[in-house]
């Protein structure tokens, strides 16, 4: 990759995530409206709905044909797991905590792509990652005890989105990128409301799923088009 498609990437890369936590703050202020379960299930809904509009408008059926249906699959799956733990997560947990928590996701993928993928981590890249572990470490050691069992919540989407990344790489060339943002959400979408179906049969309080409210309807759909 020469030099001006790496600042491009990069670029993408700080759009997408300042996006995503701009989405993740709306997402918190559902907390208590609406299970974090059938949030994550109705914003994946609708992201991947938008997103099969669009790809049929630039592509036509073509854009739909699946290459690889496991790794599709896989990535689903993966991007189902890092949601609803940390939609979870944010519902029971501060949000700048479960962030911070959640910023062991840089440390995972720098370490599974240079394992997995053969990949050469730059040295600049390596500084900032260490920061960020730091950062992790820094949150963990004095709210463990108070934070309990939910700080795994974050620690396991971080995990999720690592997977997520190698997976994404694997299949980087097989379709569109508008295609493999499809793909991914219609392939999540299965997933998460398969889990939000579970948890309102178990009868947790928290878990039940009762009509939303419009707000709530607007603000998953708000999230599905920033976050995707």
């Amino acid at each position: 990759m020469d030099s001006r498609n790496m600042r491009a990437a990069w670029l993408y890369g700080l759009a997408g995530f300042a996006l995503l936590s701009v989405g993740d703050s709306v997402i918190k202020s559902m907390a208590g409206q609406w299970p974090g379960t059938a949030v994550a299930g109705l914003r994946f809904a609708l992201g991947a709905a938008g997103l099969g509009a669009m790809l049929w408008w630039h592509q036509g059926r073509a854009g739909f044909h699946i290459p690889r249906l496991w790794l599709q699959i896989a990535r689903g799956a993966a991007l189902a797991l890092a949601s609803l733990l940390f939609f979870l997560a944010i519902f029971v947990m501060p949000l700048a905590e479960a962030t911070a928590i959640q910023f062991a996701n840089p440390v995972l993928t720098a370490l599974l792509s240079a394992a997995l993928l053969g990949e050469r981590v730059p040295r600049a890249a390596w500084g900032a990652i260490g920061l960020a572990f730091a950062g992790v470490l820094i949150v963990l050691r004095p709210n463990g005890d108070l934070l309990g069992l939910a700080a795994l919540l974050p620690l396991g989407a971080a995990l999720g989105m690592a997977a997520l990344m190698m997976l994404n790489r694997l299949g980087a060339h097989d379709v569109s990128a508008l295609a493999a943002q499809f793909h991914v959400a219609a392939f999540a979408t299965p997933f998460l409301l398969a889990a939000a179906l579970v948890g309102h049969l178990s009868g947790a309080g928290s878990l039940v799923i009762g009509w939303p409210d419009a707000t709530v309807v607007m603000r998953c759909a708000g999230v599905a088009v920033s976050a995707s």
